[in-house]
């Protein structure tokens, strides 16, 4: 018998020692897939951000036309992203309204409401991020010492 042949059954009885000492509670299951979801979906919105932030940092730097595009393209792309996940509901707080075109309507209006201002919390939001993140990068380059491994003399 070779040593991958007999490694076999032991594996198999080590995966079946381990399927019967954990045992998935099906409602954390549901919790636990929210929470991932969010803060994947969370990550990559700030990782997003952030180079939104250094595309941004790196044209006001320059004064490069082609970076500056670059950023102002990336930053669309990221509220365009943020938007998506807005997208995806209807409201119809008008539903027992008996005229359905009145209701409708209503539910429109409010619906437009809602997600303009959701729209408009999100592209402010990320343009203060991305605001933030590029003052950020810039002032701790102009506040940091050079050479951070070398000390002043009489310190």
């Amino acid at each position: 018998m070779t040593y991958a042949s007999a490694a076999k059954p032991l594996l198999g009885r080590f995966e079946t020692y381990l399927a019967g000492v954990f045992h998935p509670v099906p409602q954390e299951r549901v919790i636990a897939g929210a929470i991932q979801s969010f803060y994947g979906w969370f990550f990559a919105f700030l990782r997003n951000a952030f180079i939104c932030g250094v595309l941004q940092y790196l044209a006001d730097a320059s004064g490069s036309i082609a970076l500056q595009v670059f950023a102002i393209i990336a930053y669309v792309a990221l509220a365009a992203y943020c938007l998506s996940y807005v997208n995806v509901w209807v409201l119809t707080p008008f539903h027992f309204v008996k005229h359905k075109r009145l209701g409708f309507s209503l539910d429109a209006l409010v619906t437009l409401a809602v997600l303009l201002s959701l729209g408009y919390a999100i592209l402010a939001g990320t343009s203060f991020a991305i605001d933030e993140i590029a003052k950020g990068h810039a002032a701790s380059r102009t506040n940091a010492p050079h050479n951070s491994a070398v000390r002043p003399p009489g310190q």
